[in-house]
């Protein structure tokens, strides 16, 4: 399906190298930019790009939840010179290292460029704008700011909430908020967020690829489980499913470039190749082994695929040949003789002859696909419940889906009932693992479950002794703590 280029415009941009990357570089005042709808989607769209940059989606928001797990390991052979890399993956990481305060940062400019938006948008009258148009993107930049603000409380704790523009240099230094005024704010936008947008399938014209009322429930559902509020949770989910989306009948179709914002698809990060002014996904060559050469290029190898990720699969899964490939030597006798398990992942990868490493290619990234809203409903439901049927029901239709079976046909790989709680969890983790592998997924799905220590001791003990309880946060970057002096460290950092 066709996509949404999301062009980032050089006279919205708004980041400099300025306490927490706020303050807007802009020749282009709101006075005279903000006179008509196109004007304000232009805003949104900036929003939406900042999203798509290497500091989130396109690279190292994927090195943050797949290296130290134990899905990706650097180690048999396979070695990075990159040092923030390999301090995430080691848990050797503190407040210096870079990838910490580049997440920070780029998220916070996100926030910004939603503020800009939010604001000036409120402003323009009836006489600029039509009320519905001026309504929705509120709503889409309400969601990205939610989004912006659920990865960084995810990821560092209780962060400051900037809910103004920042316009200038003072009032800068801004403390903490708790975990519980974050999330409360956070629910808030993404309610609103739901009020505004269309569901997806009466969205406007050219509106594909954009935040819509689905996005906007499935995110609080999400949003509901971290916080265990599965009641929340279960009504969430049941709302999401009444809005037109479909699972596909085949796991691939997922990840077909030609069925990208598809039936399955409910929030995607949107990438284009060779597009001047749009950003291609750096995927291709992220994961593309370094001794597979196509188009005249070879890749990196990064996120490096353990072999406890691949033995996860049950025999007959068909998601694993779809997420990772093992490589030999009689495929790729070029490959180093090193490696001792020489697995990558093998989504992604775009092998059109236009997917030029520079430019990037065309794979969207997945950042909520409505398998998920299966998966979290069955969670929320056995939190209830441990005997719910539909709890089980739900697990199962996605199972059914990965071995090539009926979807809505009982079958002989489905989850028997009579599990206690505790195993059902273990279950829709291991399920989850494999479903939404290489998706942003695992990290978190290990810290809202306190198992990080526990998957990482089953996939390497010398690694997982060194894991405490302060690993469960990223520090505050200490560049943000010199510069902010209302800012309090995470405890043990």
């Amino acid at each position: 399906m066709k996509k949404i280029a999301f062009i980032i415009l050089s006279s919205i941009m708004m980041g400099s190298c300025t306490d927490m990357d706020l303050i807007p570089e802009s020749n282009l005042s709101p006075e005279n930019f903000f006179k008509s709808e196109e004007d304000a989607a232009a805003a949104v769209y900036g929003t939406y790009a900042t999203f798509a940059g290497n500091d989130i989606y396109n690279q190292f928001w994927e090195v943050l939840q797949s290296q130290g797990t134990d899905d990706s390991e650097w180690g048999g052979g396979r070695t990075t010179n990159n040092l923030d890399k390999n301090a995430l993956d080691k848990f050797e990481f503190d407040g210096n290292t870079n990838l910490v305060y580049s997440v920070w940062v780029r998220h916070y400019v996100a926030v910004n460029h939603a503020n800009f938006a939010i604001e000036n948008i409120s402003k323009m009258g009836d006489g600029l704008i039509k009320p519905e148009a001026k309504s929705r993107l509120i709503g889409e930049a309400k969601f990205l700011r939610a989004l912006a603000y659920f990865n960084l409380v995810r990821t560092y704790g209780g962060v400051p909430l900037v809910l103004k523009e920042t316009t200038s240099l003072d009032g800068l230094e801004v403390p903490r908020n708790s975990l519980d005024e974050c999330y409360a704010q956070i629910i808030t936008d993404l309610q609103d967020a739901k009020a505004a947008l269309p569901v997806v399938t009466q969205i406007p014209t050219g509106y594909l690829g954009r935040a819509t009322k689905g996005s906007a429930s499935a995110l609080l559902a999400k949003v509901y489980l971290t916080r265990e509020d599965y009641q929340n949770v279960v009504k969430e989910t049941a709302e999401t499913m009444q809005m037109g989306y479909k699972l596909w009948e085949n796991y691939a179709d997922n990840f077909d470039l030609e069925k990208e914002n598809g039936q399955e698809s409910v929030f995607e990060i949107q990438y284009k190749r060779n597009t001047p002014g749009v950003l291609g996904s750096n995927f291709n060559g992220y994961y593309r082994p370094p001794f597979v050469n196509i188009n005249g290029w070879t890749g990196y190898g990064d996120d490096p695929v353990t072999r406890n990720h691949y033995e996860c699969y049950e025999e007959g899964d068909l998601r694993r040949d779809v997420n990772v490939r093992l490589y030999t030597l009689e495929e790729y006798p070029n490959m180093s003789t090193n490696y001792e398990f020489p697995c990558y992942v093998n989504k992604f990868l775009d092998l059109s002859p236009q997917a030029i490493r520079s430019q990037g290619s065309e794979n969207n990234y997945p950042v909520l696909r409505y398998s998920d809203v299966y998966l979290m409903r069955a969670e929320a439901l056995n939190a209830l419940n441990p005997s719910d049927a539909e709890a089980y029901e739900n697990l199962n239709i996605i199972r059914r889906r990965a071995f090539g079976k009926d979807m809505n046909t009982a079958s002989d790989i489905d989850i028997k009932p009579g599990l206690s709680k505790e195993a059902f969890l273990d279950v829709i983790l291991l399920e989850r693992r494999r479903e939404f592998a290489f998706e942003g997924q695992r990290r978190f799905d290990l810290l809202r479950t306190h198992k990080l220590k526990e998957a990482m001791m089953a996939q390497n003990p010398t690694i997982a002794s060194v894991i405490e309880d302060k690993h469960y946060l990223l520090p505050i970057p200490v560049t943000e703590m010199d510069a902010n002096k209302l800012l309090e460290q995470n405890p043990g950092w």
